[in-house]
């Protein structure tokens, strides 16, 4: 089943959209569908992002869990910054070794936005990140 890639600079609203589509899913019947992310590797943003070592493991934990879930069966929703196109190239190569469909979604809004949902969570002593890097 597809491989829905999504993708967008961070507090854009992913994890929020990415949570709906997959609810969408279920409502629609389709019974197997998963979600990855950092949420659900229970792998701190912050400290997921603080370094390119740090995101480096991050991004492999992502893919490997990925790959793990990636069948013929499943819709897999992958919910994480995504940036990197030579790393949304190794989900589309993942996705063709199981003959299924995959796409990838852009969600975004202005930077003063983002910047503002960023500053709340960090006010409210939820995972955000640092702006001073």
């Amino acid at each position: 089943m597809p491989l829905i890639i999504i993708t967008g600079k961070p507090c854009t609203g992913k994890t929020t959209f990415a949570k709906m589509l997959v609810e969408h899913l279920r409502s629609e019947g389709k019974s197997n569908v998963e979600l990855v992310n950092e949420e659900s590797l229970l792998i701190s943003k912050k400290d997921g992002y603080k370094s390119s070592f740090a995101e480096k493991g991050t991004r492999g934990a992502l893919k490997g869990a990925t790959d793990h879930k990636l069948n013929a069966d499943c819709y897999v929703v992958v919910d994480s910054l995504n940036y990197i196109k030579g790393y949304r190239y190794e989900l589309y190569c993942a996705a063709r070794t199981f003959r299924t469909p995959h796409c990838v979604i852009w969600v975004g809004c202005s930077d003063e936005i983002s910047s503002e949902k960023n500053q709340a969570r960090l006010d409210a002593g939820q995972d955000g990140y640092d702006t001073k890097m």
